[in-house]
């Protein structure tokens, strides 16, 4: 008889992922075939779960009392609705990595948005690891090439001298300088146009999914956009496309672009790494470019190689030699693709990718994709192709010309976002080109200041439409006896529209409330019509489940925790507080150490906060320059930190921001020390972590007004104050207060998978 399986057992380290996760998966098929415990009774033959990120609880409450959610409401009535408790943090890729795993989050390893490079003061971001794999056999490309140019070019040339009628030492001597040429060359090209190494990432995420245990009992699955669930794996039985945490082609979580000929406009706060490209004119033939991947193969790899183990004065001479050499030889950092405007009085027309199209002021251009040149060999086995859409924001005074975040294109997948290899071409054929971003709807351009709110709505009504379109397609086949597809519109809406919804909102404005305050509830309208269209499709035998992994709350300050560590003496700087702040751009680039934290000093700092409400201790042992010993001295200084943090009010509202300091094994079980933060600062309603603590700065007060746009947030809240949202068609029991991990399980009982053991959630079922 097998022994127990625990799920520990299923998460592999960062180092050999994949083949841990062959060899889980195959612990999971015994299971599935009886070895553990009996199967569970085959309740349903199909069962469909539909999220729907930052649904609010109290929202939705308010909304079926009003009449406006009829079918969540008849749901409600039919089967089951609760609160649904969230992750602590009540983040999304938190939440959904548990809703994924039915582990905690100090199991998962997400935690936050961020999360501490290990033996490293450094921010990275949690979801994804980058990386990067050999090319084939790597260094040996070229000596590999060669040879196998050499044996066919020098048969060939020996056949066709024989057919010529050569024979004897003509015929071999003409076949070796034909093989001796097309080998030497092969080797040249392949060592200038064949990469060493090629980018790759890891899911940072550790855990299995509910929908990889039912793809290996054989049940067919098919996942939408769930977030935290990129690099897409393959299984049997599985299709996945994946969500949050998939970047655009330069590596971010999305970046627009503005197109002006106004050479006075700049972005003060770009906060969100919005690229402002400046026109050289404003009417008639204008030449420009659009911001491409960077070319890590062969401009960033190669120096990396040059220079490592250097430092100082040698590393730097080595650097810029090589990238002189590689400026010789045309190589480029990054992989710009030049395009053309013409501009008139009335329109403009933009010819990008071998296509044209003329857009008037405020309209919107269809898909152009974006062939990105590498170099010839690479252009022509494997190139790269992008997407972009643009809006003509104005032509006067200056031109005002939006593009979206550079994507890639869905047949385009250096990195894996949809698996098996076929699938995104399947959804290509049902709706038409999709948004790959994880982020797809566009956050970024009304908070900088590019755009205005019907600049987003549009974005956003346009990506939900394709949205449905998948799901309308996934139902109508019927395929997939497990169906989960995870909406975002719901979350965007509520960050960036809640200065409408809240009259105490800093940036309130009465006037344009009246327009806009309407929206937030047309968006639980929209996501209530979704619901519908799954609804409709019960017949007895499908099950449907609706959740959200958290609600929302209004984000009128900002609290500054390493302004409060260093005016409390937890943290010490060896010059002044403030300075210029840091953007997502730093994260991206980081360089030898991104300028994070470079005015601390370490030898008498004790604590610090990174992530939207992390506060690590500066460890012996863990930190590199750690202060703190483990034991005695680590307690007293947490107690002090989580004593002085739940004390603290704001002079100028009276209101404590702080609702409680969680030490980490009171929210989490199962993880790793070296990793997890020591701290968790959980605000109330009204309050944030500021912005520029969020990556590690310290501004000069504790307390700030948001005067941004993004006005409402969950992120760093007491998950107690913004729950999700729990639907079902089944009953469910009401005993307990059901949390987001549960879902793991109650899928799988609701399918008649047999229950994997081990992991933190437990079923709904009766």
């Amino acid at each position: 008889m097998m022994k127990p399986l625990h799920l520990r057992h299923l998460e592999p380290a960062p180092g050999g992922r994949r083949r841990a996760r062959r060899a889980a998966l195959a612990v999971i098929v015994l299971l599935l075939a009886g070895g553990i415990g009996a199967a569970a009774e085959n309740r349903f033959e199909r069962v469909i779960v539909l999220g729907f990120d930052g649904a609010d609880a109290r929202l939705v409450s308010q909304y079926m009392d009003e009449g406006r959610l009829p079918n969540l409401a008849r749901l409600r009535d039919q089967g089951t609705y609760a609160p649904l408790r969230s992750t602590n943090p009540p983040q999304t890729p938190v939440s959904w990595a548990t809703f994924a795993t039915g582990l905690n989050p100090g199991r998962t390893e997400i935690f936050d948005f961020l999360r501490r490079v290990e033996g490293t003061y450094l921010p990275d971001f949690a979801m994804v690891r980058e990386g990067k794999r050999p090319f084939l056999l790597g260094p040996k490309n070229p000596m590999v090439v060669a040879p196998i140019a050499f044996a066919v070019v020098g048969l060939l040339a020996a056949v066709g001298l024989w057919l010529a009628g050569a024979r004897g030492l003509r015929l071999a001597l003409g076949a070796l300088v034909a093989g001796a040429l097309a080998g030497g060359g092969a080797a040249f090209l392949a060592a200038r146009w064949l990469p060493e190494s090629v980018p790759d990432a890891t899911n940072g995420r550790r855990g299995l999914p509910f929908w990889t245990a039912a793809a290996a009992a054989g049940i067919p699955s098919r996942v939408i956009h769930v977030p935290a669930n990129f690099p897409a794996e393959s299984h049997d039985h599985l299709e996945l496309l994946s969500g949050l945490g998939v970047p655009d082609m330069r590596g971010r979580i999305g970046s627009p672009s503005l197109f002006t000929s106004d050479a006075a406009l700049a972005v003060p706060d770009n906060q969100f790494s919005v690229e402002i490209v400046h026109l050289s004119g404003r009417r008639g033939r204008i030449e420009t470019a659009l911001a491409g991947p960077l070319n890590d193969p062969f401009w960033n790899y190669p120096i990396a190689k040059a220079t490592e183990g250097l430092t100082g004065d040698e590393k730097q001479a080595t650097r810029a030699r090589v990238e002189e050499t590689l400026k010789a030889r045309g190589v480029r950092r990054r992989l710009d693709v030049p395009f053309v405007i013409d501009a008139t009085g009335s329109d403009l027309t933009i010819d990008l990718g071998g296509r044209r199209e003329t857009l008037k002021p405020l309209g919107w251009s269809d898909w152009f994709v974006v062939p990105v040149a590498v170099n010839p060999l690479v252009d022509r086995v494997a190139g790269l192709r992008g997407m972009v859409r643009f809006k003509l924001l104005a032509l006067e005074p200056e031109i005002r010309l939006y593009m979206s975040p550079l994507m890639f294109h869905p047949k385009c997948q250096p990195v894996p976002f949809a698996t098996p290899a076929g699938f995104a071409g399947d959804l290509l054929h049902e709706v038409g080109l999709f948004k790959t971003l994880g982020w797809p709807i566009d956050t970024w351009s009304l908070p900088s200041g590019i755009a205005d709110e019907q600049h987003f709505l549009e974005d956003l009504e346009f990506t939900v439409a394709t949205e449905v379109k998948m799901l309308d397609q996934a139902l109508e086949r019927g395929d997939a006896r497990l169906y989960v597809q995870v909406f975002d519109f719901t979350d965007r809406i509520g960050h960036l529209f809640w200065r409408y919804h809240d009259p105490g909102h800093p940036i309130y404005d009465a006037a344009a409330a009246g327009r806009y305050e309407p929206e937030i509830p047309r968006a639980y309208e929209r996501m209530d019509a979704i619901v519908g269209r799954a609804m409709a499709r019960l017949d007895g035998k499908t099950a449907l489940l609706v959740c959200s992994d958290h609600g929302f709350a209004s984000f009128r300050r900002g609290v500054n925790y390493n302004t409060w560590l260093v005016r409390n003496g937890f943290m010490t700087l060896k010059g002044a507080m403030g300075g210029g702040g840091k953007t997502l751009e730093d994260l991206f680039d980081k360089g030898e150490m991104g300028g994070f934290f470079k005015n601390v000093d370490w030898s008498r700092t004790k604590a610090y906060a990174m992530g939207l409400g992390n506060i690590y201790l500066n460890l012996l042992g863990r930190e590199p320059k750690g202060s703190i010993a483990p034991g005695r001295e680590y307690e007293e200084v947490r107690d002090a930190i989580i004593a002085g943090l739940e004390a603290l009010v704001d002079p100028k509202t009276g209101e404590k921001p702080v609702t409680k300091v969680y030490k980490r094994e009171e929210i989490y079980s199962g993880f790793d020390p070296r990793v997890v933060p020591d701290l968790r600062v959980a605000n109330s309603e009204h309050y944030r972590i500021g912005w520029q603590s969020t990556l590690g700065e310290v501004p000069l007060e504790i307390f700030e007004d948001n005067k941004k746009a993004w006005s409402g947030d969950h992120c760093s809240n007491d998950p107690a104050i913004v729950p999700g949202i729990l639907f079902s068609s089944v009953r469910l029991q009401k005993e307990r207060e059901p949390f987001i991990g549960d879902l793991f399980p109650t899928t799988l009982a609701l399918l008649g998978v047999p229950a994997v053991p081990d992991i933190d959630g437990r079923s709904l079922l009766p």
